[in-house]
């Protein structure tokens, strides 16, 4: 055969014998991560230098493995052209409708915020809220304090579960079910907020941490706030959270009428302005249940809840949660308040500078999480209508779309939680122009160590954002089991961490405890976000 035509005949040979090592190449290492690791595969399968030149017609393994990795460069550059176009299927409405749709659940968030940033300016303008006053003395604002947190850790796990049921029946139209649910829970929660009131003053009567009268005052502002705070999430739950902040409003507006017009004192004025507030939260959620039930007529149908046994199951890990996330929030204050240099038979004594520094980053806390309202509504959105275009061939792009989803709400976090952050210090900052005239104002800015627990409280604090931001995708699909030990775990890391900075460096040094926590949360929980993402097909379909 004549040189030429052999030439002829072995070019598309050699053609083919390259496309088929790029093959197997690709099938070992996939997309790499350059040319040296594509030359080391080719030689691990056997090919020499002398091979390349026979079999491929390349001058050596390095030349071939050149060929190989451009050839796997420009399949995957192709790929990644096809997918974007493809992903642009699950895409609904454009920047238009997205932009709708954060006013609109951002909005709905800062609503929620609204009763706390109430209270704030009803310190302001007349000194004091519902359970709050500038002229507290140290003891008597550890009183309140303790009270105060006493209520939301006990409460915590009650408010989860009510939120969980409520909601879950809420969503299936059956509010005769989530009336019942509200019932039973509430039916073993207040009793557990006085049997709870009961104990500690019992322990405090074996172990006299605090004086008995001072102990009854703080076990009072507790049971109010514990059944101000189980009614309110209730209408949380049912998304009537206007309500919400007009029974707080009604009992603040009673605050000011009983001390600046009947002279009932403070601590009666705010004992009945906290009752009101419940009162007509909790009056409203009945109506609100009465009108729902009797429109549907859902009276007329025998149904029950399931039983306890079974409850239990679907509901522990939410009041779990529930418990260790509220007990994580006050954990720091906790640390700080008891390595302070209290008179010696209080173990835990209210200390002023903390406690401004951390309501200052309270602050960008509140602005940066209204925009939660808007990531959980958006997933549960397009959850839908991305489902019904995933077919069996394309779920892989069904999970890349909300990959790419995820990653754009990280990134807007970012952006709402740092201007958040910078909008609260210099909004308050800006208050030193009053302080000459508003003695408060410069007592706020007196110690270097508010501004010490500003900073670091708002970083910890947008680093427990982002965990919220997952722990809210995992409830949403029913996975709280996720969100509960990453919790715990948190939770934990706080306690330890904070204990051993405020015993070590000094007590302000007690919320680098939360930023420890609030780290390991939000890296728990993304790890647990990234499989959560690649696999959602399966976690939506197995969701219920």
């Amino acid at each position: 055969m004549p040189e030429h035509d052999q030439i002829q005949l072995e070019r598309p040979a050699k053609a083919e014998a390259v496309q088929d090592i790029t093959e197997r190449v690709y099938e070992l290492i996939g997309n790499p991560i350059s040319k040296w690791a594509v030359a080391a595969t080719i030689e691990s399968l056997g090919v020499r230098n002398v091979d390349a030149k026979t079999d491929y017609g390349y001058d050596s393994v390095f030349d071939l493995g050149n060929e190989v990795y451009n050839r796997i460069k420009k399949k995957e550059k192709e790929a990644a052209g096809n997918v974007a176009e493809d992903v642009d299927e699950f895409k609904f409405g454009g920047i238009g409708r997205t932009l709708k749709l954060f006013a609109k659940h951002y909005t709905a968030g800062m609503v929620f915020s609204m009763p706390m940033l109430s209270q704030i300016i009803a310190i302001i303008v007349f000194e004091y809220a519902l359970w709050a006053w500038f002229d507290f003395n140290e003891a008597q604002a550890t009183v309140v304090a303790l009270g105060t947190m006493v209520s939301f850790i006990l409460t915590g796990g009650f408010i989860q579960t009510l939120g969980r049921l409520v909601s879950k029946y809420k969503g299936e139209g059956n509010y005769y079910l989530a009336a019942k649910a509200t019932i039973a829970v509430m039916k073993i929660g207040i009793p557990f907020v006085f049997i709870s009131a009961l104990a500690i003053f019992g322990i405090n009567l074996i172990l006299p941490f605090y004086p008995q009268q001072l102990i009854i005052l703080s076990m009072i502002y507790m049971v109010l706030i514990s059944l101000l705070l189980l009614s309110a999430s209730v209408l949380f739950a049912t998304e009537q959270r206007f309500m919400i902040l007009m029974g707080i409003v009604s009992g603040t507006i009673f605050v000011i009428f009983g001390m600046d017009f009947a002279g009932l004192g403070i601590y009666l004025s705010q004992w009945l302005g906290i009752l009101t507030a419940t009162v007509i939260i909790s009056a409203y959620a009945y109506i609100y249940y009465k009108l729902k039930i009797r429109a549907l007529r859902q009276e007329l149908f025998k149904q029950s809840l399931p039983e306890g046994e079974v409850s239990y199951y679907n509901t522990y890990r939410y009041f779990v949660y529930g418990f260790c996330y509220f007990t994580f929030l006050f954990m720091d204050r906790l640390m700080a308040w008891s390595a302070g240099p209290p008179p010696p038979e209080y173990i835990i004594w209210f200390n002023t500078p903390y406690e401004l520094g951390m309501d200052w980053a309270l602050i960008s806390l509140v602005i940066t999480i209204a925009m939660l309202e808007y990531s959980v509504h958006s997933f549960s959105l397009n959850l839908i209508p991305a489902q019904k275009k995933a077919v069996i061939s394309k779920l892989k792009l069904f999970n890349r779309f909300f990959r790419r989803f995820y990653i754009k709400q990280i990134l807007l976090l970012l952006v709402v939680g740092g201007i958040s952050i910078l909008i609260t210090y210099y909004g308050v900052l800006s208050l030193r122009i009053f302080e000459n005239e508003v003695p408060e104002i410069s007592d706020f800015f007196a110690n270097p160590m508010t501004f010490k627990v500003f900073w670091l409280a708002s970083i910890g604090y947008l680093f427990l954002i982002y965990g919220l931001l997952n722990s809210l995708f995992f409830f949403t699909l029913n996975r709280p089991e996720m969100v509960m030990y990453a919790m715990i775990g948190s939770l934990f890391v706080n306690f330890i961490t904070g204990f051993l900075c405020s015993r070590i460096f000094g007590l302000e040094y007690a919320v680098i405890g939360l930023i420890a926590g609030s780290l390991v949360f939000s890296i728990s929980t993304g790890i647990l976000a990234k499989r959560f993402f690649k696999h959602l097909d399966y976690f939506y379909y197995s969701a219920y």
